[in-house]
């Protein structure tokens, strides 16, 4: 069984996520930290035009340095690029037909 996270750990990611969460609902996504005893809180991240389309993002140290994590253990972003990880989060929760919306076509040589 891993070692129980610290609370003042815990505490720190809570805000780091909290600082997130504002980003990621002004962008219309449905958010929710969850927090268990003993554990790294999360945010768990909803596209609600794609309920299907949702992730759990963690905060947590690495050498010193705080980043935001994707469920995967690959990182997104150092905390102090919050706007940056709240686009990226955005960008996977979109569904790709809707990214292929906002993307023009591409031209092709004529001749």
């Amino acid at each position: 069984m891993p070692e129980p996270i610290p609370p003042a750990v815990a505490d720190q990611a809570a805000t780091h996520l909290s600082d997130l969460q504002n980003l990621l609902q002004e962008q219309g996504l449905h958010t929710r930290v969850l927090t268990r005893s003993g554990q790294l809180p999360g945010l768990r991240v909803i596209n609600p035009e794609a309920t299907s389309l949702c992730e759990v993002i963690t905060a947590a140290p690495l050498e010193g340095e705080w980043s935001f994590w994707w469920s995967w253990a690959e990182q997104i972003t150092p905390v102090s690029q919050a706007a940056t990880a709240a686009e990226r989060i955005r960008h996977v929760l979109t569904p790709a037909a809707h990214q292929a919306a906002l993307i023009p076509p591409r031209r092709t040589p004529t001749g």
